[in-house]
């Protein structure tokens, strides 16, 4: 194995600065130490010898360890995406390029189909699935699974999105035009930036990530109007009709654009609706316990029985998987997982 990265080509790394022989030592260290809880353990005591007050709590520390996880697997993708992309955008040209022409003739002789305010386009997102969206004003994103964003044909001044679900934005900057998004309980206002949103209708929680730029979160019933900026996480009670700001790592919000699951230290009630949106199955917690411990973990590519048992590897859990069955109309069932304390 080659030699430990110091401290501060970790930290270095974790920030996107680091040369390409950092990266194979930071990549053969982590492969080596990633499952080793008493490696890690003694890591963090290191870390903490040499930041002093720069770095003080384990929470900062594995939030570190989770950053370094992700951009490693992410380097790792690079080059094999870079070897795919230029086939997948033959294919996916070859099918959008004839409807995209019929489009502007139609635009060309007819005007435009719809008048702003008349209708609305939708996008849903089967679960299971996430795909990549742009929308008439050249703002682009991502929509993750289960989730539903509405939006006019044609913007006009004030630009505004209805989103159900969870969804990364890239706004397109216009000047004298600002640009909302709308979810059950909050108003999203942006001039241009990158933000992520997760509002999904089962869950009482909802959450904005700001990436880049200067976006203002609104309360639909007046209750708060709050000023994010870039790194900072707002989380909205439903229930509580309450709030809280805190600074976050917005790269680890958006990694499931590129394709990774992150689960960072958050609890398996949460876990769960994590899971069973990314991979289309429906789990059951026995145990109210279980519920409230937590897991830390970044996939890419897993099938869902490898995630599962690196959990119970992890964690005192044990779980079962049924097979799929038929509903009384002959409709094939989602896959049911039982999870429950040891």
């Amino acid at each position: 194995m080659r030699d430990k990265p110091d401290y501060k080509t970790l930290l270095d790394f974790s920030k996107g600065k680091y040369s390409y022989n950092d990266y194979l030592k930071v990549k053969d260290w982590f492969t080596q130490t990633r499952d080793d809880k008493e490696t890690e353990s003694r890591l963090f005591g290191q870390w903490k010898a040499f930041a002093g007050t720069e770095m003080a709590d384990d929470d900062s520390l594995r939030s570190l360890f989770a950053r370094i996880h992700y951009k490693v697997l992410r380097e790792e993708k690079m080059n094999e995406k870079k070897r795919n992309l230029w086939h997948w955008y033959r294919q996916v040209a070859a099918i959008l390029i004839p409807v995209i022409t019929i489009t502007a003739v139609l635009y060309f002789f007819a005007g435009p189909v719809f008048s702003p305010g008349q209708s609305w386009v939708e996008l849903s997102v089967p679960e299971g699935a996430r795909i990549e969206f742009m929308l008439p004003d050249s703002t682009s994103g991502w929509l993750n699974s289960g989730a539903k964003l509405k939006y006019p044909p044609v913007f006009g001044k004030h630009r505004q999105v209805e989103l159900t679900g969870e969804a990364f934005f890239k706004v397109s900057h216009r000047r004298s035009s600002d640009f909302t998004v709308s979810v059950p309980d909050m108003d999203i206002r942006v001039l241009g930036t990158q933000f992520n949103v997760s509002a999904y209708a089962d869950e009482t929680v909802s959450q904005v990530v700001l990436k880049e730029g200067r976006i203002e979160v609104s309360g639909k019933a007046g209750q708060f109007s709050q000023v994010l900026q870039q790194n900072e996480k707002l989380l909205y009670n439903g229930e509580s009709k309450s709030f809280k700001v805190t600074k976050v790592d917005a790269d680890l919000y958006k990694a499931w654009t590129d394709g990774y699951l992150v689960i960072n230290n958050e609890p398996m009630a949460q876990v769960e609706k994590k899971l069973e949106r990314w991979y289309n199955v429906e789990i059951t917690i026995r145990d109210e316990k279980l519920k409230g411990m937590r897991f830390k973990g970044t996939f890419n590519g897993e099938p869902l029985e490898e995630v599962l048992r690196f959990i119970a590897m992890t964690t005192p859990v044990v779980y079962t998987i049924e097979r799929n069955g038929y509903d009384s109309k002959g409709v094939l069932t989602k896959r049911q997982i039982i999870m429950k304390l040891k």
